[in-house]
Parts: C-alpha cells; sequence; structure tokens
C-alpha cells in the first residue's frame, strides 16, 4: 500500500516539475543573444525531455502539455500550435502509416513474418547472424522505400520478436536492435546527394556557387555506410548487458510449424503491404516533370499511401475487409505519434530566428577558427551531431550549412567535406525523442525504457563520433 501512494505522489511531483520547466523557466532573465521567447522554448523543451525520462510508459501527457505552454508564447495559440504540430508530413505520414500497423497486426501477418525470420534454418543457432540479418537488410531497403513506413512496420515485427524470443521490456538488446536499425537508415539516408535530403543541402551550395564532386560524396557514403553495418555488430558483440542468448535457445521447429500457412487475409494484407511499398519506390523514382510522369509526381509517396488504404478497406476477404477501419485504430501508437508531433514544432522553434539561440551557437563556435582543418572538421560535425540530438534536424542542418560556407571565407578548409559532414550527421537525432521521428520511436518502443535508450543512445553518439573521424572526414578529404 505504502509503495503504491508512494508512486501515486512520486507522478504529481514529476508534473509539478514539468510545469515549472513549461511555464516558470520564461521568467529567468534571458542569456546572451537568446530573447525571452528563447527562454520559454528552453524551459518547455527541458520539460518535455525530463516528463518523458521520468514517466516512460505514458509519453501522451507530456506532448499535450508542451503543446498548450508553446500556446502561451509568442508562437501564437495552443489551437497554432496544435495545428502546426499535427501539420507536419511526418506526422501525417506516420499516421497514415498506423493504418498499416493496425492491419498488419489486427490479421496477425507481424507473427507470422516474425515467425519466419526466427525459424529460419540459416540462421539456427546463430544469432548473431540472425541479429545482423534483421537490423540490416531492412535497414538497407529504407534507401529505396520511405524510411518512416519501412521504421513502422519493422518496430511492430521487432516488438513481435523480441516477446516470442523472451526478452522484456528494459533489456539492453531490444534498444540497440532498434538503435542500429536507425544507424544505419540513417547514414544510408544520405547516400545520395542528388536525392532526398541530400538536395538541400547540395542546393544551398549550388546557389552559393559552390561545386559538389558528386563521386567522392557517394564514394565516401558508401565506405561508411558499409563500416556503420559491420561496425555495430561489432559494438552489440562488445557491449555488456547485450545479450543473445535467448536467441539461441529458440527451438525454431515450433516456429516454422506456426508460420505456415498464411490465411487468405493475412495474404490480402501482404498484398496491400507490398503494392504500398513498390508503389511508393516506383513514384520516388518516375516521377517527372511532363505527362504520365508528372500524374505521378503530383500523386506522391503520400497519395499512394492513401489510395492504398482506400482501397485496402474497400477490398474484402472472407466477408471482412482487409483493413478494418473500426479495428486498425485499436492499434495506433499515440505515445509515439504525440511525441512526434509536439517534438517537431518545439524543436524546430529552438533554431527559429525568435529565439535568438541560433546566434548564441555562432558566438560558442568562434574559438574554431584557430583550429587545424582536420580538427575544425571534426568540431564543426560533433557540433552539429549534438544539436540535432535537442533540436530539429532540418532547421540545425541549415544553421550550421550556413555557418560552414560563411566561415569559408575566413578559414581555410575542404568546404565540400564540411557540408557533407553536415548533411550526414545532421539527420542523426537519435539521442532524445525530440531529436527527430526515428529518436521518438526508439523512446516510446514498447521494449525499450527511458535507461536503455539512453544508453544505447550514448554508445550510438561515440559510435558515429569515430565513424566520422576515422572514415568520413579522412577518406572524404582524400576524394573529395
Amino acid at each position: 500500500m505504502s509503495e503504491n501512494t508512494k508512486s501515486f505522489n512520486m507522478k504529481y511531483v514529476h508534473l509539478a516539475v514539468v510545469l515549472a520547466f513549461m511555464f516558470l523557466f520564461r521568467l529567468i532573465p534571458p542569456i546572451g543573444t537568446i530573447t525571452p521567447y528563447g527562454m520559454a522554448i528552453i524551459g518547455i523543451f527541458i520539460g518535455m525531455i525530463y516528463g518523458w525520462s521520468v514517466d516512460a510508459d505514458n509519453l501522451c501527457w507530456t506532448s499535450l502539455l508542451a503543446l498548450v505552454a508553446l500556446g502561451v508564447t509568442d508562437f501564437g495559440n495552443a489551437g497554432k500550435a496544435l495545428a502546426s504540430a499535427f501539420g507536419s508530413e511526418s506526422v501525417m505520414l506516420m499516421l497514415l502509416g498506423m493504418f498499416f500497423v493496425g492491419m498488419l497486426q489486427e490479421s496477425h501477418l507481424t507473427e507470422w513474418i516474425s515467425n519466419k525470420l526466427l525459424g529460419a534454418k540459416f540462421t539456427q543457432g546463430k544469432p548473431w547472424l540472425l541479429t545482423a540479418f534483421i537490423v540490416i537488410v531492412p535497414a538497407l531497403a529504407t534507401i529505396l522505400v520511405n524510411q518512416t513506413l519501412v521504421a513502422l512496420m519493422m518496430f511492430v515485427i521487432y516488438e513481435e520478436i523480441f516477446r516470442q524470443a523472451g526478452y522484456k521490456k528494459g533489456d539492453l538488446y531490444p534498444a540497440m536492435v532498434l538503435m542500429g536499425f536507425m544507424v544505419v537508415c540513417s547514414v544510408a539516408f544520405s547516400l545520395f546527394p542528388f536525392r532526398g535530403w541530400c538536395l538541400m543541402s547540395v542546393g544551398m551550395a549550388m546557389k552559393a556557387g559552390i561545386q559538389i564532386n558528386m563521386g567522392g560524396w557517394i564514394i565516401t557514403e558508401v565506405v561508411a555506410l558499409l563500416v556503420t553495418c559491420v561496425g555495430w555488430m561489432v559494438v552489440m558483440f562488445i557491449t555488456p548487458g547485450c545479450k543473445v542468448d535467448k536467441l539461441k535457445e529458440i527451438d525454431i521447429t515450433q516456429f516454422a510449424k506456426e508460420s505456415a500457412p498464411l490465411t487468405k487475409r493475412q495474404k490480402a494484407a501482404l498484398i496491400v503491404t507490398l503494392a504500398n511499398v513498390i508503389g511508393c519506390i516506383i513514384i520516388s523514382f518516375v516521377g517527372g516533370a511532363e505527362g504520365w510522369r508528372l500524374f505521378l509526381k503530383n500523386i506522391g509517396v503520400y497519395g499512394w499511401v492513401i489510395a492504398v488504404i482506400a482501397f485496402a478497406m474497400v477490398w474484402h476477404v472472407d466477408g471482412q475487409p482487409v483493413l478494418d477501419k473500426k479495428k486498425a485504430p485499436a492499434y495506433f501508437y499515440w505515445d509515439l505519434i504525440l511525441v512526434v508531433a509536439s517534438a517537431m514544432v518545439v524543436a524546430g522553434q529552438i533554431t527559429s530566428e525568435g529565439a535568438g539561440i541560433s546566434p548564441m551557437i555562432g558566438q560558442i563556435m568562434r574559438p574554431l577558427f584557430g583550429l587545424p582543418s582536420y580538427a575544425f572538421l571534426i568540431a564543426l560535425g560533433v557540433i552539429t551531431f549534438l544539436l540535432t540530438n535537442f533540436a530539429n534536424n532540418v532547421a540545425v542542418t541549415i544553421t550550421m550549412l550556413t555557418i560552414a560556407m560563411t566561415m569559408a571565407q575566413q578559414v581555410q578548409f575542404n568546404l565540400q567535406v564540411a557540408l557533407m559532414v553536415i548533411t550526414i550527421f545532421g539527420v542523426i537525432g537519435l539521442l532524445t525523442p525530440a531529436g527527430s521521428v526515428n529518436g521518438a520511436m526508439i523512446h516510446s518502443h514498447a521494449f525499450t525504457t527511458t535507461k536503455s535508450a539512453y544508453t544505447a543512445g550514448a554508445i550510438m553518439i561515440v559510435f558515429l563520433t569515430l565513424l566520422m573521424a576515422l572514415v568520413v572526414i579522412p577518406l572524404g578529404l582524400k576524394v573529395m
């Protein structure tokens, strides 16, 4: 009884701390170039991190309070904060993706896929081979397929694998698997300088009259991606507490038996899933500027996903819709949706002009001017890497790209390599839930706790910093 009372009271203590940060921190006098609005944003951000950390089983209330707190700043009002949070393309795609998650789980197709993976003969008695397979293969698939959609489906499959293997919430192995998947995805995200995320950096550079060595960029990225895949497996192997013994003890005959055969509804769900994936790939590569290619471009990934969802609702198998609109919402991960929605809008304000935080960052970086070229590039990359784990990826990357191009007029260094490093490491916000959609997904997973997520995150920071210092920058300096 006393333990329950203590736990009950602590929730109110945590609530009080969150409210104090979100609503009272703004009363502290501004520091340097930071404005009163900036102090309010910092307080809301700290309150979010604290609330998510102390109550990892319920991330919703902290996320909702953050939107209310943002609404009573110069940002606008709570209605505008809510509209901005759910108006994000990342949040909308995640909401749409949840329909597929619901379909996969309601049809038990995730269990079937999990059984197939755990029952694969080529991984029998080889837990590290199984680990490498489930981490690397789906992560590399995101080179062709939208990362958010793949991650949503894989995280549900991972949950089933961990459950069937006997892992518990908070075990380090699940957190390291999730982190490894996202690490490989994030490095692969910047593989091609002429597509997607990288176009922002390349476009800014070209407007400034800076030519990018595309071939050198791709060579550096391919090597970095290979090192990441192999290196993370080595990191998992040597990390104390990251145990695969439960996978070694699995009786694959049980899983092989349970994975066959597919029911009609499971086959239909699989067809819908494949249609969604293949369609997204085709549209991403075939969409163009005229004719039918323009038509595909205008539909886009979002239009295709919406159309597939509508089709799955109309298609009936054995008298039931393949995607049941009444049952699918029961599987929506509202913790994840609200974390992403609130984090994206608050983190985006950290680097806004009205906050005055970016000029402060510029002042802090001035001592870097006197560093040798190699050390300067590492410092620039590490600062970008750390900042993007606490603020919006796009805002941080644009800010650091601008700073780098400005510094190039005063300091001698390889600007192409600097822009590549900022682009790659400016998107890897996996340490905190506010760092990126990917970071939020790790922290809100059913098998992670605050401790296990931050432990894996700290290892990730060290690993990728070494990757930057020992692979990306040295190789980039040679080929670019």
